[in-house]
């Protein structure tokens, strides 16, 4: 994600914004702790959303909403759908249970989860 090069923000924005996500924040990347630091930001200081947008842009925000919610999917598919395919594993013939391994595998992966918090 980038700014714009010229906008109208405070000279704070940058510092306030960073000062709200670091008070939650984790080291990794995965959906709920974002989505618990992006609710966080929207219920604490709202008046700061309009910033954002202006500093960030609609289309890269919503590029960027894709991204959200491909993690979020693969959040569900490995939390959720693993455990059941993953029982199922050992029915398949062996050229299929390598490409179900490596779909499990980046799904985890792909969710952060391979990471425990």
């Amino acid at each position: 994600m980038s700014a714009k090069k010229q906008s109208n923000v405070p000279p704070d924005f940058i510092n306030e914004l960073l000062d709200i996500n670091f008070k939650s924040m984790e080291d990794v990347i995965q959906f709920g702790p974002l989505a618990k630091t992006l609710g966080l930001v929207m219920l604490s200081k709202p008046q700061i959303l309009p910033s954002i947008f202006k500093q960030v842009d609609i289309p890269i925000l919503i590029d960027w909403s894709g991204h959200f919610f491909m993690l979020g999917y693969y959040t569900f598919l490995s939390s959720f759908m693993d455990p059941v395919i993953r029982s199922w594993l050992n029915a398949f013939p062996s050229k299929m249970k390598y490409e179900w391994k490596r779909r499990l595998e980046a799904w985890k992966y792909g969710s952060g989860l391979d990471y425990r918090l």
